[in-house]
Parts: structure tokens; sequence; C-alpha cells
């Protein structure tokens, strides 16, 4: 097997490390998240989790919208066997996950009951600073030979 530059080594490297994005929510960014987990799915190749994670994400940082002042960070997480999403901002208020299906004629709730069906795990933590919902996607619930 030949020798692997020093460049090449950390690249690899680089791509294996978690993504950290921070940026004010808009719903125009929305586009730009998807696409950017997508890539990173697929780097890691995760093609079978493109599809439900940029609805999870899509759907975590949408929830944003609702903090004052709006600027969220997102990490997208590489773990053994998917992805994890957190979703850090600036509210402590701590966010309910729901364990059964909203009433659909009350406006709201409906997202995170959403994720919390793609998802194989989800949570909320306080921070210093306010709180962080997390989602994890695992490959193993998935087709692992979807195209995304």
């Amino acid at each position: 097997m030949p020798d692997q530059s020093t460049d090449e080594i950390d690249v690899i490297d680089m791509l294996d490390q978690p993504c950290s994005i921070r940026m004010e929510y808009s719903p125009h960014r929305l586009e730009q998240i998807r696409r950017i987990v997508g890539a990173r799915l697929r780097c890691w190749g995760l093609h079978g989790l493109v599809y439900d994670t940029s609805f999870v994400v899509t759907e975590l940082c949408s929830n944003v919208r609702h903090c004052d002042g709006g600027t969220f960070e997102l990490a997208i997480i590489r773990t053994v066997d998917g992805v994890r999403l957190e979703v850090a901002d600036t509210s402590t208020e701590l966010v309910v996950i729901p364990e059964g299906p909203p009433d659909f004629l009350e406006p709201g709730g409906r997202g995170l009951f959403l994720v919390s069906a793609y998802a194989s795990a989800v949570g909320v933590r306080p921070t210093p600073t306010g709180k962080v919902v997390w989602a994890e996607l695992a490959l193993k619930d998935r087709d692992a030979g979807g195209s995304g």
C-alpha cells in the first residue's frame, strides 16, 4: 500500500471531525443547511441518511425562530452507527419532547413529534447560555442502500 502524503491524511482526519456552524436564523438559510448536512453525510458514506437527516435538521433549526436573537450553532457529529445533530440556541426554555401525537388542531407542536418519528433518539439539555436540542439517526434503522 503506497504511503499517503501528510496533506491527504490531514484531509481524511478533517472529514472525520464533527462539523459545527454558527449563524443567524433565517428561513432562507434552511436550504443551505440541508446542503451542508447532505454533503457531510455523503463524505462519511451515510448516503442512506441524507433524506431523513435533511428533514430533521430543518425541523430542529426552524425552532430557533422562537428564540430571542436567533443566533444558533449546528453541530453534525458522526456516531458509530449514524449521525447526531445538535442545535444550540440562547433560549433557556427547555422544549418538551412529545411522547405521543400532538393535537393537530392546535398551532405548533408537531415539529419535535415528527423529529421523534424519524430519529432513533431525541433530547434536550440546558447549557450555561441556553439549551441544546439534539437528535440521532442510525443507519441501521434505514435502507443502507438509499440514494441520498
